[in-house]
């Protein structure tokens, strides 16, 4: 079954006695969905390290459904584009974007906001999957311009990072299973508005049970690049299989070194810039 056929939206409660729904996206959100990726991600090295960045972001106003594009340097331009290009490939490829639609924080506006996002890949359905003309449709090949991410982020992307995801999961896979056979989730965040809610974790355990229901026996794999990471999926039942260190050339958050550092900030930013990838089996 394709995960699309019974992605009706259901509503449950957040245990504060606020009403949580978990839907699929629509594509005229996929702009602020960008922008609230490019925002959850700010502080993580691996989203620094891509865009070869030399000093930190700053959020971006996330705006409205339809609403105008808010302003943006350059560089923030870039990295949203990014994102908007993971989610329309995720779609061209066969994946989905969910979203949970939580109470909004605001007193003015709309009732409701995005309070987690998840870009999903059913069994089958894999990024690498794609040709040159499915290239050109997700925007991916304008962020090798070297005003965006140019060809050194595609090739961290692509043939370091990514690579790194594949060979720890091929030395792991589950016995009898292979990579695509398996649902793998390409993003899961949060957005920064609702910290300690849990949205992303009830989130992703929809997605979980959906998965497991529709492909029985049939595991979930995931990578990521935070300690935090690690012990929220543990706590969904994840157990981590595999992890590399990757060298950077950046501080802990993944901004270019500039100068040199002592040897006690090589240390912690050799623990801190680390892929790992996790397995929960049915």
């Amino acid at each position: 079954m394709d995960s699309r056929t019974s992605g009706r939206p259901q509503t449950t409660s957040s245990g504060q006695g606020s009403a949580i729904t978990f839907r699929a996206a629509k594509l005229e959100e996929d702009d602020v969905l960008s922008r609230i990726l490019c925002n959850a991600f700010l502080p993580v090295w691996n989203h620094n390290w891509f865009q070869s960045i030399s000093e930190p972001l700053q959020p971006v106003e996330i705006g409205r459904v339809n609403g105008p594009t808010p302003r943006m340097n350059n560089l923030q331009k870039s990295r949203v584009m990014f994102y908007r290009t993971v989610i329309r490939l995720t779609r061209l490829v066969g994946g989905d974007a969910w979203v949970a639609e939580v109470p909004s924080s605001e007193s003015h506006g709309a009732p409701v906001d995005i309070g987690a996002i998840i870009l999903w890949l059913p069994p089958r359905k894999r990024l690498a999957d794609h040709d040159i003309l499915t290239l050109w449709r997700s925007g991916i090949l304008n962020l090798t311009l070297p005003w965006h991410y140019g060809f050194t982020g595609l090739y961290r992307i692509q043939f370091v990072f990514e690579a790194n995801v594949a060979s720890m999961i091929a030395k792991n896979m589950p016995e009898g299973f292979q990579l695509v056979e398996c649902g793998f989730p390409q993003i899961i965040a949060r957005n920064p508005k609702y910290p300690g809610k849990g949205y992303a974790s009830q989130l992703f355990k929809h997605i979980l049970d959906r998965h497991f229901e529709q492909y029985p026996g049939t595991p979930v794999l995931l990578d990521t690049s935070t300690d935090q990471g690690v012990r929220a999926y543990e706590r969904l039942g994840f157990k981590l299989i595999d992890q590399v260190p990757v060298d950077t050339d950046t501080d802990e958050t993944g901004i270019r070194l500039t100068k040199a550092v002592t040897a006690g900030a090589k240390q912690r930013i050799r623990d801190t810039c680390v892929q790992r990838v996790m397995v929960k089996m049915p």
